[in-house]
This record gives C-alpha cells, sequence and structure tokens, in this order.
C-alpha cells in the first residue's frame, strides 16, 4: 500500500435537486444518509455508504448539491456545475500532514492540509461533529482530492450498510480518456502502484481496494452499450458495485420499474437513471 495514498475513498456527484436524487438512489434500492444542510458553504448534501475493505477509510457515493449559490466557496463552483455526475474522486490517506511535503517533492503541489469539522444532524438522536483533515484539488487528468478522517465510524453505523438492493462495495470508478494510458499513468504514479491494461480495454489502478479504471470512448461503448459524454479530455462516468445478489437486484428493479440490462454476470444502469452515472452491478465474489 502506497505511504502517501491509501484508498479511493468516496465519489462526489453533483446533481441539480438533491431530493429528486435522492428518489432516483431509493428506486435503485440504495439507503441514503440523512440531509446534512452545510449552511456556511451552501450545499447540501446525502451519502450511500457501504463496506470499506480498507482500514481506516470509508467507501461511498456522495450526492450534493447548491442550497445557497451566495456561500458557496470560489474552489467548490467548477466541481459544482454543468452536467449532473461524478465530478471528484476523494482519497484517503492515514496521515495526510506527513503525506503533503512528500506528494510535492514527487510532482503533485497540494497545500498543507486543513482541517474540518462540521455538524451532522441525526434525526431523532442529536448531532454528531465529523472531523477530517483534508487536501484541496490540485490540476489533474480527473479532479480528485485527499482527505484524512479522525472519526471514520460515524460513516459507518451499521443501519446506513444494509441496502435493499444488497449492495455492500464500491469497487471502481470509471472513467473514459482521450489516452487512457496517460490517464491511468498520472494515477499509478501517485498511487506508487503498477497499473494494468484489461482485455475490456480498460486501463485500471488502484491504491488500495477500490480501482480506477478507464476506457477510450470506443471501448467504453463496446463495453457498455452506452455512448460517454463528448469531449477529448478525461471525464467521469460511472461506477461498479458488488451486490449480494444480481437476481434479488433485478427483481426489485424490475418493481421499481427502472429500465436495466440484465445478463448473467452483470446489470446495467443507465446515465438517465442515476444522475448521470452509469452503474455497473456485478453479484459479490464473482
Amino acid at each position: 500500500m502506497s505511504q502517501d495514498i491509501d484508498e479511493l475513498d468516496h465519489l462526489l456527484t453533483y446533481v441539480h435537486d438533491l431530493d429528486a436524487a435522492a428518489q432516483a438512489y431509493q428506486r435503485l434500492g440504495f439507503r441514503l444518509t440523512p440531509l446534512s444542510d452545510i449552511t456556511s458553504l451552501g450545499i447540501v448534501n446525502r451519502l450511500i455508504p457501504m463496506r470499506p475493505r480498507t482500514p481506516g477509510a470509508a467507501n461511498f457515493i456522495e450526492l450534493m448539491a447548491i442550497r445557497d449559490a451566495n456561500r458557496l466557496p470560489e474552489a467548490m463552483r467548477p466541481v459544482l456545475s454543468g452536467s449532473q455526475g461524478i465530478k471528484s474522486m476523494v482519497m484517503m490517506s492515514g496521515d495526510v500532514a506527513s503525506a503533503q511535503p512528500r506528494l510535492v517533492e514527487r510532482g503533485y503541489p497540494f497545500a498543507p492540509p486543513a482541517h474540518v469539522s462540521r455538524e451532522w444532524v441525526i434525526p431523532g438522536e442529536g448531532s454528531v461533529w465529523p472531523e477530517f483533515d483534508v487536501m484541496l484539488p490540485i490540476p489533474a487528468p480527473l479532479p480528485f482530492n485527499v482527505c484524512q478522517y479522525h472519526n471514520v465510524e460515524l460513516y459507518l453505523r451499521e443501519d446506513w450498510l444494509e441496502h435493499p438492493n444488497g449492495a455492500q462495495h464500491m469497487l471502481a470508478c470509471l472513467a473514459v480518456s482521450s489516452d487512457p494510458a496517460a490517464t491511468i499513468d498520472y494515477f499509478a504514479r501517485l498511487f506508487g502502484r503498477q497499473a494494468r491494461q484489461d482485455a475490456n480495454g480498460g486501463h485500471a489502478v488502484s491504491p488500495g481496494a477500490t480501482e480506477l479504471v478507464v476506457y477510450d470512448g470506443q471501448a467504453f461503448e463496446e463495453r457498455y452499450g452506452f455512448a460517454p459524454e463528448p469531449g477529448t479530455d478525461a471525464r467521469f462516468a460511472g461506477y461498479r458495485i458488488a451486490v449480494r445478489s444480481l437476481a434479488g437486484l433485478h427483481v426489485l428493479l424490475d418493481a421499481n420499474q427502472v429500465a436495466h440490462q440484465n445478463t448473467p454476470d452483470r446489470i446495467l444502469v443507465g446515465p438517465d437513471a442515476a444522475c448521470g452515472n452509469l452503474i455497473e452491478f456485478v453479484e459479490l465474489g464473482a
């Protein structure tokens, strides 16, 4: 495991309407955390926590929307704009303070980390205070930043980890690039890991257990049957999620009238049903 980056922890997903996005993901069979209104930053979010496979990390999809554009920090404006979908990867480090100068020396010009604490009101229970240190994003082929949790257990409540669709882990972040080998090489160097190329055309690397997989546009469309959003730069496309049972997920999606492609080894849900993200569901252990 890299001494600087331990895991691809979670994916920040911009949505135009948080209530509508929550309803869409509930139809997909996910359980969401209560709404968190971060008034000082003008944003609101809800999380879809899954079971992490790396100690000290979390494993979730973050749905984020703008509540008050006048309060939105300048650094967040490019992230929370444009079409819906994944806008940034959040990496996890066990010690961002010591990792930061090493990353700078290796050519990743992060500013020193900032300490953040915020109130999270749990209905019927009161408030908890997640705390973390964070290095803000730097220019990169795909946007990302790095955090260190101080009370990660707040994200790992068992009642939030049990999903009606049987979701267990976010296995991979999927992306498209005009030069997938160059894009993945940037992150392989960041993680201190060796990248690989799969037979299906995906270039992949991981700092821990959750992968980044990058395709060119043709390979992505051939594998998933959906044309990626047009553009010449690298861009996020979706994620791969492990569920307990594909058969059970198929029944749930049918019951909720969610369009999907069902095959023996995976189920695909298109971007229209998941706020701009393609979701590839695979069976746990497959």
